[in-house]
């Protein structure tokens, strides 16, 4: 069975036929030549919060999804499943604004410290807060408040009137962080008295803290506690991370210790021909053969995600009036954009117009006529608007697509006399929308987003159209093109499965497993291990 004790009998054997050389730094050389679980991300590992604007932009759930667990988990065909490992939430029947949440009495983190309210009360507050946290999480806009009792373990969330129906968009994977840990860097003694105090002061030292804590190349990973199934246990001189069962962890044991996790620079061959790679989430198709990437040894899965690239605007700033937003609309070309990035990165996408919907939803066809419709391009109303001014578009430049998809955009709209600036973004000087730039790109599905609205995927066709218009007139965002999907598993590997949404293959990352001989496709996931434990 190829397993890591499989690799630590290669290496004492290797160690003995090199006796007279062995010392300390050439065993360390050998385990890192050993073979591993290695798992490649498509995007840099800047930080396991995935609720910051840095965490959104670097795929940062992918990395968390198992480190911190949400209320609800996505699985593969986009159903949320409960997490009681975690928490259990139940609606108050007699109204729909308020839902009860008890946190699992086994809870806790790898420190020992227990889960509490304190630690959604912070989430909360940073979605509610993002100039002063940094946050990217909209749907807190819904909530009202929550009852929260210093180091309880319940709590009573509050909606805004007209909203609740979409509860299990809250708390997502990589949001609910140790209050403990960041209260302890921001020298703030009580979270919960901050917050429902509104003390500004407090919160700004709690808000910068939020972040920086989580910033893995400012702050060691392995002392930050996590209370999922893995904790990170060691950064690696190149970025990349070794996790570790989480011993304190109120589910069951992860199927596979240790996983060592890579950002999207990693050398994929060299780790390919030391057999320390076994799972790619990948950003191209350019350099798979070349990589090692290839049958029979890898499963390559090419397909589009849930999720969406998207324009963010800066609606308190120079995109604060919607005719101005309706006008950016109208000098941007997706078909454009969607051949371009066909053409120069063999990724197969395709445009859309829909905020709601992802072009891959079952109702998406059903609601083509409003996605064209919302992608009409106008000229004329761009000149009228925005002609002779610059916007300035900012992306992360570790993604490969979002500089072509943007030059593409200067090059429609320049026909209006709109100059786009192009400004690359680095994990190092992420910046800030309003500040450094004008718009966004971004890739997001429609999960915990649209916060104006209390409809969601499962509503019904007549509805999601409704809102659809709504979203359309009121325009905050712009959706592009759905999002190219390259993932590679080594053909040992079972249960590993891809996640439309923001989790993608880590969504069940503790239940991959490898086996001894190779896995069919058909039979790549084993029904007793495709959903994290409890999940149903």
């Amino acid at each position: 069975m190829r397993t890591i004790g499989r690799a630590i009998a290669l290496l004492t054997s290797v160690a003995s036929t090199m006796a007279l050389a062995a010392c300390a730094e050439d065993v360390e050389q050998q385990h890192e030549k050993g073979e591993q679980l290695g798992y490649v991300l498509s995007r840099p590992i800047a930080t396991t919060n995935a609720g910051t604007g840095l965490g959104v932009a670097t795929d940062a759930e992918k990395l968390s999804a198992r480190l911190y667990p949400g209320a609800f988990l996505a699985g593969p065909d986009a159903q949320l499943l409960p997490n009681p490992d975690l928490v259990t939430a139940t609606p108050v029947p007699q109204d729909p604004t308020v839902v009860n949440y008890v946190i699992n009495e086994q809870a806790s983190y790898s420190d020992e410290q227990p889960v509490v309210c304190d630690d959604f009360l912070l989430t909360q507050a940073a979605g509610s807060r993002s100039d002063l946290f940094g946050s990217d999480m909209p749907l807190f806009n819904q909530v009202a408040g929550i009852d929260c009792a210093p180091g309880a373990k319940q709590f009573t969330v509050h909606f805004n009137p007209g909203f609740g129906q979409r509860y299990r968009e809250l708390f997502t994977p990589g949001t609910v962080l140790p209050s403990h840990t960041v209260a302890q860097a921001a020298e703030v003694q009580d979270v919960v008295g901050a917050i429902d105090s509104q003390d500004e002061q407090a919160l700004q030292q709690l808000g910068q803290a939020w972040q920086d804590t989580f910033n893995v190349a400012t702050t060691d990973p392995s002392t930050v506690p996590t209370h999922g199934p893995y904790r990170i246990s060691a950064r690696g001189e190149k970025g990349d991370l070794e996790l570790q069962a989480n011993t304190h962890y109120a589910g069951s044991k992860p199927q596979e210790s240790p996983i060592y996790v890579w950002p999207n620079d990693a050398d994929i061959k060299s780790l390919v021909e030391a057999k320390q790679l076994r799972v790619a989430d990948l950003g191209s198709t350019a350099d798979l053969e070349a990589d090692g990437l290839k049958e029979p040894d890898f499963r390559v899965d090419k397909d589009q995600s849930g999720r969406v690239d998207t324009f963010g605007l800066d609606t308190a700033g120079m995109f604060s009036d919607v005719e101005m937003r309706r006008a950016f609309n109208g000098c941007v070309d997706r078909q454009a954009m969607v051949q371009r990035v066909s053409t120069e990165l063999n990724l197969e996408t395709k445009a859309t117009g829909l905020r709601m919907l992802p072009a891959t939803h079952p109702l998406a066809a059903q609601l083509q006529e409003t996605s064209d419709a919302q992608m009409t391009m106008n000229m004329e109303r761009a000149g009228q608007w925005l002609g002779g001014q610059t916007v300035r578009v900012g992306y992360l430049d570790a993604v490969p697509r979002y500089a072509a998809m943007v030059d593409e955009l200067a090059k429609s709209c320049q026909k209006a006399g709109v100059t786009i600036e192009p400004v690359p973004l680095t994990v190092e000087s992420y910046g800030q929308l309003g500040t450094d730039y004008d718009v966004i790109l971004t890739t997001r599905p429609a999960f915990g987003r649209n916060s104006s609205t209390n409809e969601n995927g499962t509503s019904s066709v007549g509805e999601v159209k409704k809102v659809e218009a709504e979203l359309y007139q009121d325009m905050t965002s712009i959706p592009l093109s759905t999002e190219p999907r390259v993932v590679a598993v080594d053909q040992y590997m079972a249960n590993v499965s891809d996640n439309g949404g923001d989790a993608g293959l880590s969504w069940n990352m503790d239940r991959w497993v490898q086996r001894s001989t190779p896995v069919e496709p058909s039979t790549g996931s084993d029904e007793d291990a495709e959903a994290p434990a409890n999940a149903i």
